[in-house]
């Protein structure tokens, strides 16, 4: 059985990954705004520098919501340990 200091670690990196995957989505967000709102005169590199970072932020919020999900799961199949 797990302690109560084990529980509420583990649901304060549950939370630490939402609030890490929220923040790729706003990272994803403002690239797409900032490319919308230069593609009228948008130079090479500007597009350069929103694609990069449109792509970090999906890497980020992909980890971080896979993470999630695998903590979900892991919490609730692996509760029993042998001593």
């Amino acid at each position: 059985m797990p302690s109560e200091t084990t529980t509420l670690l583990r649901s304060i990196r549950q939370w630490l990954l939402v609030a890490v995957f929220l923040l790729g989505i706003g990272v994803i967000t403002s690239t797409h705004i900032g490319y919308v709102q230069n593609s009228v005169q948008i130079l090479y590199w500007q597009s350069l520098v929103f694609s990069i970072a449109g792509v970090l932020g999906g890497v980020v919020a992909a980890v971080a919501g896979l993470k999630i999900l695998g903590s979900f799961s892991q919490s609730t199949s692996g509760g029993q340990q042998t001593e």
